[in-house]
């Protein structure tokens, strides 16, 4: 199934949880193990300063920044927080820049349904990327997408 993928502009916002380093060949298996364990712990609810109900996975910190999606980064599954908000043991904190995005929704908002989109989401044109944060969103209205970042 084609998703339609829209343009959009996203402003800065900080995100703030739970996070590991891995790379393609890792992920998933880091990735769903990270999810089992947040899920597990209900550790959102205990961040505090929690701007809204929404969930952000954010792809950060890449090996080969502005360059490419190979190599390790950082996966961070967290909220949206005030960027004063104290930092837990246990929790990361990454700032997401304002850019210009392209954002393809997921089917249905069904979050199984995700690597679809993400699938659609790489074979976007590369020279268009800014490979520097990535996000999936996970609305409190249950809408998901996948945000990459574009010049």
């Amino acid at each position: 199934m084609m998703i339609e993928p829209q343009q959009v502009h996203s402003e800065p916002f900080t995100v703030l949880g739970p996070s590991i380093r891995t790379d393609g060949a890792s992920s998933a298996r880091d990735i769903p193990a990270l999810w089992a364990s947040v899920m597990a712990d209900d550790t959102l609810a205990r961040i505090p300063g929690r701007r809204s109900g929404d969930i952000y996975a954010v792809y950060t910190h890449l090996e080969h920044a502005a360059r490419s999606r190979d190599g390790w980064f950082t996966f961070l599954i967290g909220v949206a927080v005030d960027p004063s908000t104290a930092i837990d043991d246990g929790f990361t904190v990454v700032s997401v820049p304002a850019s210009p995005r392209v954002q393809f929704p997921v089917p249905d908002g069904d979050p199984s349904r995700v690597l679809e989109a993400w699938e659609q989401a790489w074979a976007h044109d590369d020279t268009l990327k800014t490979f520097i944060c990535e996000y999936e969103h996970y609305g409190a209205d249950g809408s998901v997408s996948v945000n990459l970042g574009v010049r």
